[in-house]
């Protein structure tokens, strides 16, 4: 009996102990939350504010566009990000503002495939898929991408000259793996192409700081070294750079809609510009 009420007169000592531990903890915590919400609001404000100073120089410049285009050589291609690569989440990395474009030879064959509109939205791009593909309910007939896309291997410095497979039935291409594995490709031993597309990625640390990235995408008439056309693009990441709820920085930057100009398709924003300037072929 004696050591029963010893243990509940310990208890109750250390009940009011751990009520002044907590009470502080609480009043830390709170202190240390003042102090930082101030600096993170302006912070972002100073984020928010640079990244509208960058979009007034963003947007589409066009000299010229070109009809009945053929095909197109892509002097970079925009480099695969394998799952949760530490690139997303790097305030340096140089493709950040395209980090949820398609990739390797996913870029490749988005200038290749298809795409379909819905007739009753034509002010909208549309989906990409395999020329193959039949259209929908409410797709229009498919709109032909580029019947070749030239790229230079950075190994061998061979240029290559990729199409799809057209031969493939729909089972053919799917036991291949579907997206992009049918492409094809053999060795140029014709004329280059005329046009070409290139990219430079922005890096300017002073907007990595607040994770504000930026890219040009231009085309380039090969007969004279002109740039015809370029896109200037910015994104910014809102969280700048937060990943403790599992996102992706980068990659959810543009998702955000914090991109100018705003694109109806990040995945597809490098194609559905070219298009624009250089205008596929259509029909035989």
């Amino acid at each position: 009996m004696l050591h029963e009420t010893r243990s509940i007169n310990t208890v109750i000592a250390v009940i009011p102990l751990l009520v002044v531990l907590s009470a502080c903890g609480e009043r830390s915590l709170d202190r240390e939350a003042k102090v930082q919400e101030p600096a993170a609001r302006a912070n972002y404000a100073k984020a928010k504010a640079l990244f509208e100073q960058r979009c007034k120089t963003a947007g589409v410049v066009i000299k010229r566009t070109v009809k009945d285009v053929e095909g197109i050589e892509i002097l970079k291609v925009r480099p695969v990000l394998a799952w949760g690569d530490k690139r997303y989440f790097d305030p340096m990395f140089d493709g950040a503002a395209m980090a949820a474009e398609a990739q390797g030879d996913g870029y490749i064959a988005s200038f290749l495939y298809s795409e379909l509109r819905n007739p009753n939205t034509p002010e909208r791009r549309g989906v990409v898929q395999p020329p193959t593909s039949k259209p929908g309910m409410n797709q229009d007939a498919p709109r032909q991408g580029y019947r070749y896309v030239d790229v230079r291997d950075p190994v061998t410095s061979t240029v290559l000259r990729y199409r799809i497979a057209l031969h493939l039935t729909e089972a053919q291409w799917y036991q291949r793996g579907g997206w992009a594995k049918d492409l094809e490709h053999t060795v140029r031993t014709g004329p280059q192409a005329r046009f070409a597309v290139d990219y430079e990625d922005i890096v300017d640390p002073a907007d990595r700081a607040y994770w504000i990235a930026g890219t040009r995408i231009k085309v380039i008439d090969r007969q004279n070294g002109e740039a015809i056309a370029q896109l200037t693009r910015y994104v910014w990441d809102q969280g700048v750079g937060g990943s403790s709820t599992g996102r992706w920085p980068w990659q959810h930057a543009s998702a955000q809609g914090n991109e100018c100009p705003t694109s109806q398709s990040t995945h597809y924003t490098t194609r559905f510009f070219i298009d624009t300037v250089l205008i596929p072929k259509q029909g035989d």
